[in-house]
């Protein structure tokens, strides 16, 4: 068990059943194991890469459940299409298709080695709901998921935003895990022609009280 995991998991109220807390230490040992050779998520060990990569994922669960019910109160469907899009080693994607298991993610990469990591693990876990898309976002179809989520993808500009809104169905939602303030200040005023209102909401990543973490939201 790694303890940070679970004294994380409580911090954060998450109430996890005993498969979802196993998948989660199975994801922890391929990303460690698959580390060894490839740098693929920046931890020395288990518990650090619980903190900064797995409830760093999951801090946003109760702001992508809220996003989750409105946009099926919108369009009546039970089972929304939501992508992680520049997904790396599956941070947020992996963690949050373990906490919401009757929605459907697609994991877009385009680099082949981390697919392939993608690929494997997602079949490890046993992930019924998890499909992996090996290519850039761009060659992704329009209109493909009701919300997207990222965490390491890119900064905001222009040509981004206009990515990620093609993918995006009308009326879905963007929810991008970002730091410092200023910086996402920043990222926003230049977008602002596209982006007329956004949303920003404050997080707090169990034993990383002192790192700023935000939300920000943004509705086709």
């Amino acid at each position: 068990m790694t303890e940070k995991l679970i004294a994380g998991l409580e911090k954060l109220q998450l109430q996890f059943s005993q498969e979802q807390i196993n998948q989660l230490e199975t994801y922890i040992s391929e990303v460690l194991e698959f580390n060894k050779g490839y740098n693929l998520m920046k931890a020395e060990d288990a518990n650090e890469l619980a903190v900064n990569h797995i409830l760093d994922s999951l801090v946003a669960v109760p702001h992508i459940k809220e996003l989750i019910l409105k946009r099926s109160k919108e369009t009546g469907k039970t089972v929304l299409e939501i992508a992680d899009i520049g997904s790396g080693g599956g941070c947020p994607g992996i963690p949050l298709s373990i906490a919401f298991p009757e929605h459907s993610f697609t994991l877009v990469e385009r680099m082949e080695k981390r697919c392939g990591f993608l690929i494997s693990t997602v079949s490890k876990l046993g992930l019924k709901n998890v499909k992996v898309e090996c290519k850039a976002a761009d060659l992704v179809g329009p209109e493909s998921f009701d919300l997207e989520v990222f965490r390491a993808f890119h900064p905001f500009d222009m040509k981004i935003i206009k990515l990620l809104f093609r993918m995006l169905k009308k009326g879905g939602y963007l929810a991008a895990f970002k730091a410092r303030e200023e910086k996402i200040l920043a990222e926003m005023e230049e977008i602002k022609s596209v982006v007329k209102t956004y949303q920003r909401v404050k997080m707090t990543v169990p034993f990383l009280e002192d790192h700023e973490r935000n939300l920000v939201i943004v509705k086709k």
